[in-house]
């Protein structure tokens, strides 16, 4: 292999990873790294002909063992950072299954490092995997890390934030539900959980909606969050619905948005923990819910858990009080700053991002002229990997509406640039 340091950093969700792995890079040029962000189209296209110095996968399936075999052979050093966190055995070995989608088994050995949330996870790879304990790295998430935070608020007008977490009826590729509905067996227990979960969003949704419009009617500004699974263009029948004082936030970070909004509505999720910790007040749906989580008890566990990060009302009258209460203060628990620092391992004395970039730096080669002239090779090969996305779509498929999915989804460079408050992050 050509010495090199690149380090290509792999993004499977653009809306959930692309700030914190764009943060994480900005740190790694800082120790003499050269980055490249990839995605779904041009990640394993890029591995298949070049050799990075570092490998930064999502999860343990991003690319094939086949071809982490030859990375290995070629020199380059193949890591797992965390794309989310888990903390009870089912969810762990959905994220660390035994066969790849190929129904290839995965020799986790093959990996150079894990990157991982919580101890939970740890224990559990420890036991059920076969993996020296030396490469598993206990740091946290990085999108909580300290260089992630919001710098400076927007304190201009009052905004009410509402988090979205539609994704089962509004997918983001607006697949009709038959095509989820045709793949399950309603007489197995695993698949129950889709249909509790499509009427909870769907009466939140509900729920949310009869909210707005009396926050709008009475002439407060709303801005709502999608999940990044769902299909963004559904929120246009919104806007045209509510006109000038709704908007739909399409900021690439939570925390930009967060520093954009005084309150936080929203149903109960993991989504809940940037406001605890940017100190903002939430208000949960859950107790004006009829339906909650009830068969799955990790699900009902975890709901109560958050439930204690925010205000409960029993009313959607009550909870436009609270919206519009300006003196409203977030609530504190000792019990949430537990459970959260079990599942983000969020007190632990070195910043996520700090740890990773430590544990790189051990693996830094010297490159010489060659090597800089191979990274410029990288980065216009993925460059064309993401022109001919475009070209797939609007060219041959002639289909803006699919692309414009598609780019809400996938990270394209060509479309996806630092905002402001990314910049200012470092400046």
């Amino acid at each position: 292999m050509i010495k090199n340091n690149i380090v290509v950093i792999h993004i499977d969700t653009f809306k959930r990873e692309y700030f914190a792995a764009w943060v994480l890079g900005q740190k790694l040029k800082k120790e003499g790294f050269k980055i490249i962000l990839t995605s779904r189209h041009s990640t394993e296209r890029l591995l298949k002909i070049f050799s990075p110095n570092i490998f930064i996968a999502t999860h343990s399936f991003t690319i094939d063992n086949h071809l982490i075999k030859k990375l290995k052979k070629r020199g380059t050093k193949v890591f797992i950072n965390e794309a989310e966190a888990h903390n009870v055995n089912h969810s762990v070995s959905l994220g660390y299954p035994r066969y790849n989608d190929n129904n290839e088994e995965i020799d986790y050995k093959l990996f150079s490092g894990i990157f991982l949330w919580n101890n939970f996870t740890l224990n559990w790879l420890l036991k059920n995997k076969n993996i020296n304990k030396k490469n598993l790295h206990l740091t946290g998430s990085i999108r909580k890390s300290k260089y992630c935070e919001i710098s400076k608020r927007d304190e201009s007008k009052f905004t009410v934030g509402f988090l979205s977490r539609y994704e089962i009826i509004n997918v983001y590729d607006n697949r009709h539900s038959f095509d989820n509905l045709m793949t399950i067996d309603p007489e197995e227990e695993d698949y129950l959980w889709y249909y509790e979960r499509l009427s909870i969003d769907s009466e939140a949704f509900s729920i949310s909606f009869k909210l707005i419009k009396k926050l709008v009617k009475s002439g407060y500004n709303v801005s709502i969050r999608p999940h990044p699974n769902e299909n963004l263009e559904a929120y246009n029948k919104l806007k045209k619905y509510f006109g000038p004082l709704f908007s739909m936030d399409t900021s690439y970070s939570i925390n930009e948005w967060l520093s954009k909004v005084n309150v936080v509505f929203g149903t109960t999720s993991t989504a809940f923990t940037e406001a605890y910790l940017s100190n903002i007040p939430i208000i949960s749906s859950s107790k004006i819910q009829n339906f909650n989580y009830q068969r799955n008890n990790d699900f009902v566990d975890m709901n109560d858990n958050f439930d204690r990060a925010a205000y409960t009302p029993n009313s959607i009258n009550e909870a436009y009080d609270m919206c519009i209460d300006k003196k409203l203060k977030p609530k504190k628990s000792g019990e949430i700053d537990s459970y959260l620092d079990e599942f983000y391992s969020i007190k632990n004395k070195i910043d996520p991002v700090d740890k990773i970039v430590e544990v790189v730096n051990l693996h830094k080669s010297k490159p010489k002229l060659i090597g800089f002239l191979y990274y410029t090779f990288q980065h216009l090969f993925v460059l064309v990997c993401d022109l001919l996305l475009v070209f797939k779509y609007i060219i041959l498929l002639r289909s803006y509406t699919k692309f414009k999915m598609i780019n809400n989804y996938n990270y394209n460079r060509l479309f996806h640039k630092p905002t402001s408050f990314m910049k200012n992050l470092f400046n």
